[in-house]
């Protein structure tokens, strides 16, 4: 994804293509009757379509949320912009229908675990060498915290990812120690672990730490299910616990600086009439945005302006309400919840928490990791429009299709 900022969907459209040219091929080769390849991609999309159908969860709502923001094309004013955002929004159509199709096996998915978790090593270890590379070649800690370290990532985006590649190395860990009572051959994972929460510290996100201390917490309450230990447990919080203030106290001083600058910005709320024309900090700036997106919404009588208009909406209200410094950056709601009851309204709202909590339920023993990803990717939408952006809908949409299309897979291979 870090590689790939933009055109994604185009990558997914080619792929599918190649794949089809692949099967007609291999029908051709085999002496099929035309009409059994040349009627292939309907085939295909209509088994797609009927698994989703007859799943009857996330996925399903995906695509209905994908078709009313079809729908919403017609009303918007926004017309130069909703092309690219129905590119934008068409990974809730492509992504389902591909996962709809999956055949899911225990070392397939274990595959697709690790190939993320490589993925997200392959995150960091780029971040660090462009970061170093800007510095000089020098440790510069100016060059290795925020944006200058999240290299072609938001760093709210980087620490989401890179959370949920946390998530997943540890559960992959855990079972492994279970099953075999050792991890030789896989201290890597440990490493790279603690190199995760190192990278997600520099990145200084306060979504992204609070996001790393809840993955902490709900994985060591699971470990302890898992293990039945509570020494290992016990012996494992201390030493990670250490290691995290020992990053802290040495990396994290942006971190702390943003998360005291959120504290005041939250009690003195109240001031912010004050300072309309004023230099405002992120969190204050967020303030703003939220109560104008929600006086937005209620103007649209929950009903949103149409796809790709929600923020113009906003920055209309913004002016009306003399928010000058706020309004000439031309941000979005910085929430996807508003994001996205402004474009589509309370339907689009409902859609959205429905596929996060249909993604969240129903795994059996692996329905607490299920969960707590789940809610790590909602807290992060809270403070983020995350799909709003290809850096932010591919990798929260693959997850949720992940989830969905191999939970039965998920509860054997993550069994207690």
């Amino acid at each position: 994804m870090p590689l790939v900022v933009k055109g994604f969907p185009v990558l997914i459209v080619l792929a599918a293509v190649v794949g089809v040219v692949y099967f007609f091929r291999a029908y051709q080769r085999l002496g099929k009757p035309k009409k059994d390849y040349y009627i292939l991609p309907y085939n295909i999309l209509k088994e797609g379509v009927l698994k989703i159908i007859r799943g009857k969860g996330a996925m399903l709502f995906m695509v209905i949320l994908f078709g009313v923001y079809l729908i919403s094309v017609l009303f918007s004013e926004d017309k130069e912009n909703t092309v690219q955002k129905i590119i934008l929004k068409s990974c809730y159509l492509y992504f389902p229908l591909i996962f709809a199709l999956t055949k899911w096996d225990k070392g397939k998915l274990i595959r697709v675990l690790d190939f993320f978790i490589y993925g997200c090593c392959l995150q960091v270890v780029i971040s660090i060498t462009d970061a170093f590379w800007a510095s000089g070649f020098q440790f510069d800690v100016s060059e290795f915290t925020y944006v200058k370290l999240s290299y072609n990532l938001h760093p709210s985006y980087a620490a989401l990812i890179i959370t949920i590649g946390f998530i997943f190395n540890a559960l992959r860990l855990l079972f492994i120690y279970r099953e075999r009572k050792s991890i030789s051959g896989n201290r890597w994972r440990i490493l790279a672990l603690f190199g995760f929460v190192c990278y997600i510290i520099l990145l200084s996100s306060k979504a992204g730490i609070l996001s790393i201390l809840i993955a902490f917490s709900g994985l060591l309450i699971f470990s302890l299910i898992v293990l039945k230990s509570w020494k290992i447990t016990l012996l494992t919080t201390l030493i990670a616990s250490f290691v995290f203030f020992l990053f802290f106290f040495f990396l994290g001083g942006r971190a702390k600086e943003r998360y005291v600058s959120m504290k005041n910005s939250v009690e003195n709320r109240q001031g912010l009439s004050d300072k309309k024309n004023k230099r405002l900090n992120s969190s204050q700036i967020r303030l703003v945005l939220w109560e104008n997106s929600w006086e937005a919404i209620q103007k649209s009588n929950f009903l949103g302006y149409g796809i790709g208009h929600g923020k113009n909406a906003l920055q209309k209200n913004l002016q009306i309400n003399n928010e000058e410094f706020v309004l000439s950056l031309s941000h979005n709601s910085h929430n996807q919840y508003f994001e996205t009851a402004l474009s589509i309204g309370v339907i689009g709202f409902l859609l959205l928490v429905l596929i996060l909590i249909c993604s969240a339920f129903g795994f059996g023993n692996f329905t607490w990791i299920s969960m707590l990803l789940v809610f790590v990717v909602s807290v992060n939408l809270g403070v983020e429009s995350m799909m709003e952006k290809q850096t932010g809908s591919i990798p929260i949409v693959w997850l949720l299709c992940l989830l969905t299309s191999a939970r039965s897979i998920f509860k054997s291979v993550f069994k207690l």
